[in-house]
């Protein structure tokens, strides 16, 4: 199954049509009250991004499910905001920083935003923990293919942070706010990717049957 593509922007265009979407396909799969609240939860998440997304953003929204017996929740966007906008915004913090970048979700929000500008950007983005920087934006990166620029992967990101949680403070605190994460409990696995002109987050969730 698969639900209809939705344009989804920060203005909060689309944004009940994708939650009313996410509903009907835990109808249509059948999935138990738990499973579908959960699903759910994942699609909020997601839509609630899209809105702290810098201002023009605009983006296609649908789920649908692959062999393996997995749920795919896709956003997607052409490479075509604004990124001089975007300087403006992060120039206009005294230490031009992207402050915003909170929580994990705030993490995927920021490889998105830079994903559709830079790829290398979106490769050196990190956080600030306790003085100690987190390089979030190349730790979870995978091996791609010759027709994929940069894949970034919630399971890489949490293999790396547990192989140097023991040796960095920083990296302990990343692991702490990953664990509170509302998506990085829910789901499977967290992708983005940039490919040709599109910017993509994929969240992976295995269905309960």
């Amino acid at each position: 199954m698969q639900t209809e593509k939705i344009i989804v922007t920060s203005t909060g265009e689309g944004l009940d049509e994708a939650l009313d979407a996410t509903t009907r396909f835990a109808d249509e799969e059948m999935m138990d009250k738990r499973s579908a609240l959960r699903f759910r939860l994942l699609a909020e998440e997601t839509l609630g991004m899209v809105q702290a997304i810098t201002s023009g953003f605009k983006g296609v929204f649908w789920i649908d499910e692959n062999d393996d017996d997995e749920y795919l929740m896709h956003l997607t966007a052409k490479t075509a905001m604004d990124y001089e906008k975007k300087k403006e915004l992060i120039d206009a913090s005294t230490e031009k920083k992207n402050l915003a970048a909170k929580g994990f979700m705030g993490k995927i929000r920021e490889m998105i935003e830079n994903g559709v500008h830079s790829i290398d950007e979106a490769g050196s983005l990190q956080t600030d923990y306790e003085g100690s920087p987190v390089m979030y934006g190349s730790m979870g990166l995978c091996d791609v293919d010759s027709s994929t620029a940069y894949m970034w992967s919630l399971n890489q990101y949490r293999d790396t942070m547990k192989d140097q949680m023991d040796s960095d403070s920083g990296v302990r605190s990343a692991w702490d706010e990953l664990e509170k994460s509302i998506v990085a409990n829910i789901a499977d696995d967290v992708r983005v990717s940039v490919a040709g002109d599109k910017v993509e987050m994929v969240i992976m969730k295995k269905a309960d049957r």
